[in-house]
């Protein structure tokens, strides 16, 4: 058990876990109309620079600065613009944990090529054992599978999942679109300050 100022980690399910339907049909208008220059040129400043995502490209809304301490997060630019439409998607999407104040610290779009992988990893410590993951899928296909421990999903667009990615995990994408999800993290900043 880790344990950063008083605070307890989650409990992470063994693989995932789907916790309802969202209403993803305005978002995902918004996201096609989103042009390549605006995916490459945030996709530059991203600091999730990684090598398993190398077939991946992200606009990233919220992070948590150094991935250590959930609670030391911040916002990007674009955020001010898009907040209005992700905000109460998520809500809706965390409603049945029942938190008393949610807090977002990171968020973002995370777009897989067709027919490209993420290899096998698993999530560093610090801020992943203090959040829950959540995954939106915006637009995918069967051929586009999840893989946690040892066992493959398909993540359906427009359900809810918690991941647990602090165990081994992939995504192969062997569909003719690109993978879109909107990925983001979430706790409960009542139950720390009761902790």
């Amino acid at each position: 058990m880790t344990v950063i100022d008083d605070i307890v980690q989650v409990t992470k399910p063994e693989f995932l876990k789907q916790l309802g339907r969202v209403d993803v049909a305005a978002l995902k208008r918004l996201v096609a109309g989103v042009s390549e220059s605006v995916w490459d040129a945030e996709d530059a400043t991203k600091e999730n620079r990684f090598a398993v995502f190398q077939h991946t490209r992200h606009i990233v809304f919220r992070f948590i600065a150094g991935m250590r301490d959930h609670r030391q997060f911040y916002s990007t630019p674009i955020w001010s613009a898009w907040q209005g439409h992700l905000q109460p998607l998520m809500d809706g999407a965390v409603a049945p944990y029942g938190f008393t104040q949610p807090v977002f610290p990171k968020v973002m779009l995370a777009r897989l090529a067709a027919g490209a992988v993420i290899d096998r990893h698993v999530d560093g410590a610090g801020s992943n054992l203090f959040t829950h993951k959540i995954h939106v899928p915006l637009q995918t296909s069967a051929d586009a599978r999840m893989f946690i421990r040892d066992r493959a999903f398909h993540l359906e667009e427009g359900c809810v999942y918690e991941v647990n990615n602090i165990v081994p995990h992939a995504v192969e994408n062997l569909g003719a679109m690109d993978r879109i999800h909107l990925i983001f993290e979430v706790f409960d900043a009542a139950s720390h300050e009761a902790g």
